[in-house]
């Protein structure tokens, strides 16, 4: 019989090599074309996580291909193309038998039976977990040495230095002055009782661009107190970075990631006076009025 035959191919973030896409792809093909069946079409996702699933549309359209019978068998390189979470494999598996449609892998080269699934996806997300603690833990080893182990925010660059050992020194920062000046201008036009929405309006009008080149907004620079996101509560502009304050946990429901605060003796604080924009003072008058009742805060 000459099975028609889709394949599936993805590759997980735009750090991950897009070219990965085409090998999956030339491999998926030369597997079809050994057996003699017959290629219906491709599906892919690029740059998308394989712990999610409701957001990958190349899975999707497979999905629905599946439903309306368009081929027999689903081909990916390997089980974790498909997905890194056992509810989501054992969820696609389902789907596919119920429409007669086989599971096939290059690497296995052979149909993947439900047992089989179950253990790889158990072992992909155990690997998985695995990369996210090892991450984890060596973001706070960075943190503790006073280096900056996230990425950039407003007011500061990369700075650039080579270790002993001839590699780069990661989580180092310099000042940019300009921004640096816009920094302190927020805070004092905070204290003297302008809103964040106004102060976003008054940057926008100067042509000031704001965090990453985009426009200035209120929640930009209000952000959340107990979270220390926002201009207005960003601890490294006092010279203190603050790591490990929040938790991230996907919702199985939504399949979005959600924050949630660690308790204080969780967080990572380490001095980095170099770091330091605003002074001490000019800080304090702004968490003075952020502690005012809400009514009073504004005219």
């Amino acid at each position: 019989m000459c099975k028609r035959v889709v394949i599936y191919a993805r590759y997980s973030t735009d750090q991950q090599n897009p070219a990965s896409i085409e090998t999956q792809l030339d491999l998926g093909t030369s597997f079809v074309v050994e057996r003699g069946w017959t290629l219906s079409g491709t599906y892919v996702d690029a740059g998308i996580s394989g712990a999610s699933f409701e957001t990958r549309p190349g899975l999707q359209a497979a999905l629905t291909g599946a439903r309306e019978g368009a081929y027999d068998v689903l081909l990916c390189l390997t089980l974790d193309r498909l997905s890194r979470d056992l509810e989501h494999s054992a969820k696609v598996l389902k789907l596919l038998q119920f429409h007669d449609i086989e599971l096939w892998t290059v690497h296995g080269g052979s149909q993947v039976s439900a047992m089989e699934l179950g253990l790889r996806a158990v072992l992909n997300s155990e690997m998985l977990e695995q990369v996210r603690y090892r991450t984890r833990e060596g973001m706070k080893t960075v943190a503790k040495t006073g280096r900056v182990p996230g990425g950039i925010c407003y007011g500061y660059s990369i700075k650039r230095m080579i270790g002993a050992d001839g590699e780069p020194i990661r989580g180092l920062r310099d000042i940019i002055a300009a921004e640096a000046a816009v920094i302190v201008w927020i805070f004092e036009q905070y204290v003297k009782g302008l809103s964040p929405d106004t102060i976003a309006e008054i940057l926008n009008s100067q042509g000031i661009p704001g965090p990453r080149g985009l426009a200035w907004r209120g929640t930009a620079i209000r952000g959340h107190r107990r979270r220390g996101s926002g201009i207005l509560n960003n601890q490294m502009y006092i010279g203190r970075l603050v790591f490990n304050r929040l938790v991230y946990r996907k919702n199985p429901v939504s399949e979005r990631r959600v924050s949630r605060l660690n308790s204080p003796e969780l967080h990572i604080i380490q001095e980095v006076p170099t770091l330091r924009i605003v002074s001490d003072a000019l800080w304090k008058k702004v968490k003075r009025r952020q502690a005012l009742p809400r009514q009073r805060k504004q005219p």
